[in-house]
Formats: structure tokens, C-alpha cells, sequence
């Protein structure tokens, strides 16, 4: 169960990176988004609706992505910190559960993301359509 818990919210780490752009990058897009994260071997499904404002808030610098990380993960779940935007990349740091600090890198290209992790978690996405 710990381990479903800590694969959620990385899930969710990275699907709000989706579209992490800084000020005038298009990093992620407002629609359906699905994808991937694999963690220890274990491949998980992930599927997140991203609403027009809040990729507006992930198109943005990089303390207007870190407002909207801090929104969408409890930071009793994980701290985030060090967020950085450097084009259509994003980078942080997560506190998890108790466990090391990770970084986290995810390289965003408008309608899809690749991403990895300093533990070696790797995870992907496309924007398939409109939320469902």
C-alpha cells in the first residue's frame, strides 16, 4: 500500500510537470493527458485533465509552477523545492514519505513529456484530447 501511495504521487509529480514551461514556453497544453510511470520495475498507468488555467499557471516561470506543484501535491505527502525552469525543461526537488530527497527532470515538448528521476523512476506522457 505505501508503495501505491508513493507511486501516486510521483504519477502525480510528473503529470504536473506536464507542462511546466517557463514565461513563454508552450511546455504542456489543457486537455487529456495519459501516460506512464515506471518505478522499480513496475510499470503504472497514469491519466491526468489538465484545465486551460492550470496549464497556464505550468506554462509559466518557475514560481508560478511551483504554487501550482504545492497545490496539486500535499506537502504532507511531499515537499517540494528548488524548482527550476530553463526552456522547456523542469527540474525540482521531492521529499517524500520520509525517504531521500529526489530530483526530478521532466523535458516537456507542448503535446507530450518524458521524465526521470534521481532514484531512476521514469516516466512519460501525451495530451490525447479534450478531458473526458
Amino acid at each position: 500500500m505505501e508503495s501505491n501511495r508513493y507511486v501516486t504521487v510521483l504519477s502525480m509529480l510528473v503529470l504536473t510537470c506536464l507542462a511546466l514551461p517557463s514565461q513563454a514556453a508552450d511546455r504542456m497544453r489543457a486537455g487529456q493527458w495519459v501516460g506512464s510511470t515506471i518505478v522499480g520495475g513496475k510499470t503504472y498507468p497514469t491519466s491526468n485533465c489538465m484545465s486551460k488555467s492550470d496549464a497556464d499557471q505550468m506554462n509559466g516561470d518557475a514560481k508560478a509552477v511551483e504554487v501550482y506543484l504545492r497545490k496539486i501535491i500535499p506537502p504532507e505527502a511531499c515537499k517540494i523545492t528548488g524548482v527550476k525552469v530553463d526552456g522547456q525543461q523542469v527540474t525540482y526537488t521531492a521529499s517524500c514519505g520520509g525517504r531521500a530527497p529526489k530530483v526530478v527532470t521532466t523535458a516537456y515538448q507542448g503535446d507530450s513529456f518524458e521524465g526521470t528521476d534521481s532514484t531512476g523512476a521514469k516516466t512519460e506522457g501525451k495530451l490525447v484530447g479534450a478531458c473526458k
